[in-house]
């Protein structure tokens, strides 16, 4: 089962934190500078500084020592200071007013009492302070002491800004800055501070070092799991921190007073030292809890990252903390220090060595899986011990080729071609050093060091360019993810890919499904993989904002997939699939080297996905093609059985019709069959549309005419309002046809005609044009509709042409119709010819006209022509245009 997700807690707005952090810096950042500042002149500018003549107790104004400047003006020890320069003693902070504008040579006015009671005064000549920085100058004595405790501050705080400016939202991010903002106020104090800089500076001490334990016991608490005391006992946390809170109120009156009040009274002295006293022994406690917290969770946290980050700290802060502790403390029992030349280098050594503690924290905190202490110690100390060889061997050949090439050219008085020439060749091989060798042998180094991540970056690339290759589906998936597997050393990966509007499971490596596993497309996960094209990290114990938008459901789904990186397989336009990776065997975090090289392989994958799909729909629409044709072809066929596949033969008169489709298969229609009495019925009708629409709806024309028509019908209007009613019941509303229908009698060459809004047949008679026209609405549309027959006899030489608009509105290229003035003028010069050569000469000028461009409508054509002479001949067949 899916663990239920605790409650969101409410998180403190982006731009708070963001106002807290610059805040931060400022304060920080100004405190060290100001106090580097103040180092500087202490130490540079030494001679412009005065000495302490006398020190006294802030609380009760006692003189604790004197010197020979103050003794010659009556000060001793045990008498209470009264005031300075004519003014009353107002506090610490006017002394430090003093002792900052004071330069040696300054008189300082003091007004004291004695331990009788008695009042005294007294005037003493500021002295100079005395060299103290041995056989060194003042400058490089400061610059010593800098790189001790002016770099080492700054430091931890670019670690401690770096640390929560990643990770601002995380309650250990903020305590890793405070713990490293510690150092800045062992190593800097206040100063030469004076007015309100003095204040703020003070306040900024006094906060940060009453902060640092406290700091230090929460992380305790809260790093990286809450500890399970904390669980169970947390009324103890808050106990401790109440009291220490409490402790510390009294200790802010207590420094005001000491600055601003000229000491402080019985009652808050009291208070202040037991404060002091309360809070010195928490500070104790509060490291004692967490190294106790510490090892508890060594021992029973809930993940073996969390030991492994905790075993990290351990050894770092052990590390970090212990050099301090032997440099400082231990090593000056044996009378090795810091302060003697000789051992200046020890200082140095326990300095840096620290700098392990605040790096070890910052990497625990920020990487999202740690490694193992033995495997970062190995790797790191091999890897650091190669580069220092490196450098060795490249500082040696140059200072060897520098004593042959260049010694002799200094040595020379005036410089010779060879000394020239010696310079030259030095100079190309330092450069060659620097930007060539150096860049080889860095990356020869890393290849020896990480070959593993080297190999498995080389096979990657490699697999991006094999996936190219792929065009179907199935290998592609099944090679990409056997291959990441066994590069990466991952246990479980699955591709889902797009079918509609879900994400669904295609292959699976480790993972046990049956066949369901599904990401809607408008799921959390997929949203954000859309939005930013980047790979998600899942990490259940620090969740990003997807995760926790998403749904119960998705939720479960991830949990079986075991992702823990979502990387998107992108197409060119669309996400083609999503692929879904398990944690690596060895535990270690995802790091960036392993996101670019997937994400370059999920982008060929993708692509090739893209393509295969394309490739299938080529296919797929390759074979609904040749179906769809071989449909076209039968359809064509049938078709062509349904119309007349001979004419009758009429006593005097030829006929000839034909029809050619623009789609193959079409609407237009003509027919010529014998009635019962002995008339020839003909028939031309255009159904509305083109292809297979059509010309079932011209079967369905045909059949109603032809049953219509059994019975030799004499009233043609009667006759067109059947097949008006026949053909509406069988065709959808929007289809109708104009349609023609004529009986011609051989015998007595009487024509009788109906003509339902089809275009006017045209009879030619001796140079006369007679059109047929229409005398009732299109067939199919009304369900009801008035139809008027017409009636006329034939005389001999008579052409009759019955035709669809697909003939007279034959276009050119440039969309200029025939028209019916042209085909008549066409029928017109072959009028004395038979039907057939009539037919023939018709389509060839339609053709001529149109001078090959396409053929957008269906062209027909049915020609009656009367013999001149009155006499029988053959009928013409339908001819093939």
């Amino acid at each position: 089962m899916t663990p239920r997700m605790k409650p969101r807690k409410k998180t403190v707005s982006p731009n708070v934190l963001r106002t807290l952090i610059g805040l931060w810096m400022l304060a920080s950042l100004g405190y060290w500078i100001a106090g580097v500042v103040d180092a500087w002149q202490l130490r540079v500018h030494w001679d412009q500084r005065v000495a302490i003549p006398f020190r006294f107790d802030a609380d009760s104004r006692r003189v604790t020592a004197v010197e020979t400047e103050a003794k010659a003006a009556g000060l001793a020890v045990d008498d209470r200071l009264t005031g300075l320069n004519g003014a009353a003693y107002s506090g610490l902070a006017q002394w430090a007013t003093v002792l900052s504008e004071s330069h040696p040579g300054d008189i300082l006015d003091l007004e004291f009492s004695r331990p009788d009671g008695s009042s005294a005064s007294g005037t003493l000549t500021l002295a100079r302070p005395p060299y103290a920085f041995g056989n060194s100058s003042a400058m490089m004595f400061f610059w010593k002491e800098f790189f001790v405790a002016g770099l080492l501050p700054l430091v931890c705080l670019l670690i401690g800004y770096w640390v929560v400016l990643s990770r601002p939202t995380d309650r250990n991010a903020w305590l890793t800055l405070l713990l490293l903002t510690f150092p800045s106020v062992v190593f800097v104090n206040t100063g030469l501070a004076t007015g309100v800089p003095l204040f703020l500076r003070n306040f900024w001490y006094q906060t940060i070092q009453l902060a640092g334990a406290p700091a230090l016991f929460l992380l305790g608490v809260y790093f990286p799991e809450r500890s399970r005391i904390d669980a169970r006992f947390r009324w103890i946390k808050w106990v401790l921190l109440g009291l220490f809170v409490v402790c510390s109120a009294f200790l802010y009156p207590t420094i005001y007073t000491e600055y601003y009040s000229g000491g402080t009274g019985r009652f808050l002295t009291r208070a202040s030292d037991l404060s002091s006293t309360v809070i010195n022994g928490l500070n104790l406690l509060f490291v004692a809890l967490y190294l106790l917290l510490t090892l508890d969770k060594l021992r029973t946290a809930s993940t073996a990252d969390a030991r492994r980050r905790l075993r990290v700290l351990t050894t770092g802060m052990c590390v970090g903390m212990g050099s301090l502790i032997v440099v400082f403390v231990v090593l000056p029992h044996f009378g090795i220090t810091g302060n003697d030349v000789r051992y200046y280098w020890v200082r140095y050594l326990g300095a840096y060595l620290f700098m392990v503690a605040p790096l070890t924290l910052a990497y625990v905190v920020l990487v999202q899986r740690a490694l193992d202490v033995r495997v970062l110690l190995r790797i790191g100390s091999r890897y650091a011990l190669a580069k220092a060889s490196l450098w060795v061997l490249q500082v040696a050949l140059l200072s060897w080729v520098g004593l042959k090439l260049l010694l002799p050219a200094l040595r020379d008085r005036e410089p010779t071609p060879s000394a020239i020439a010696g310079s030259v060749i030095f100079l190309a091989l330092v450069l060659a050093m620097r930007f060539g060798v150096r860049k080889r042998l860095q990356q020869w180094l890393d290849r020896q060091f990480f070959r593993e991540a080297y190999n498995a970056e080389l096979m990657m690339t490699e697999l991006s360019d094999e996936v190219r290759r792929f065009t179907e589906t199935k290998p592609l998936l099944e090679t990409v993810a056997q291959r990441i597997r066994e590069t990466l050393h991952i246990g479980q990966i699955a591709m889902l890919l797009r079918r509609g509007e879900s994400f669904y499971l295609e292959e699976a490596i480790g993972v046990a499904s049956d066949g369901s596993l599904a990401l809607p497309a408008q799921s959390s996960s997929v949203r954000f993989l859309l939005n930013s094209n980047q790979p998600a990290r899942l990490y259940r114990s620090d969740p990003d904002a997807w995760y926790l938008m998403a749904g119960t459901a998705e939720r479960r789904m991830l949990d079986q997939l075991h992702a823990e990186l979502l990387v998107p397989l992108p197409g060119r336009n669309r996400l083609m699939g999503i692929m879904c990776l398990g944690p690596k065997r060895s535990e270690a975090a995802w790091s960036r080297t392993d996101l670019q090289v997937l994400q370059t392989v999920a982008r060929q994958t993708g692509l090739a996905l893209e393509v295969s799909e394309l490739a299938h729909s080529l296919a797929a629409e390759a074979a609904q093609r040749e179906r769809i044709n071989r449909e076209l072809e039968i359809a064509r066929e049938v078709q062509e059985r349904l119309f007349p596949q001979e004419m009758p033969n009429l006593p005097g008169a030829t006929m000839a019709g034909h029809c050619r489709a623009a789609l193959g298969v079409g609407g237009d229609y003509y027919d010529v069959f014998t009635l019962e009495d002995g008339r020839v019925g003909l028939a031309v009708g255009d159904v509305s549309g083109k292809g297979i629409s059509a010309a079932l709806l011209m079967a369905s024309l045909r059949a109603s005419l032809r049953g219509v028509t059994l019975d030799s019908p004499r009233d043609f209007a009667n006759l067109m309002h059947k097949v008006n009613k026949l053909v509406y019941e069988a065709s959808a509303s929007n289809r109708y046809a104009t349609f023609f229908f004529a009986a011609f009698d051989p015998k007595t060459r009487r024509l009788e005609c109906v003509n339902a809004g089809h275009n006017p047949p045209v009879l030619l008679r001796r140079g006369k044009v007679i059109r047929l026209e229409a005398d009732g609405p299109v067939v199919g549309l009304l369900p009801n509709a008035p139809y008027t027959e017409q009636a006329l006899t034939l005389e001999p030489g008579d052409l009759l042409i019955l035709y669809t608009d697909g003939i007279s509105e034959a276009m050119t290229h440039a969309d200029e119709e025939w028209g019916e003035e042209r085909m008549i003028a066409s029928a017109g010069v072959v009028q004395h010819r038979a039907a057939a050569d009539v037919l023939r000469a018709m389509f060839a000028d339609a053709d001529k006209f149109t001078a090959g461009a396409p053929q957008h409508d269906d062209m027909t054509l049915l020609v009656l022509k009367l013999d001149a002479d009155g006499h029988s001949s053959e009928a013409a067949l339908s001819l093939e245009a």
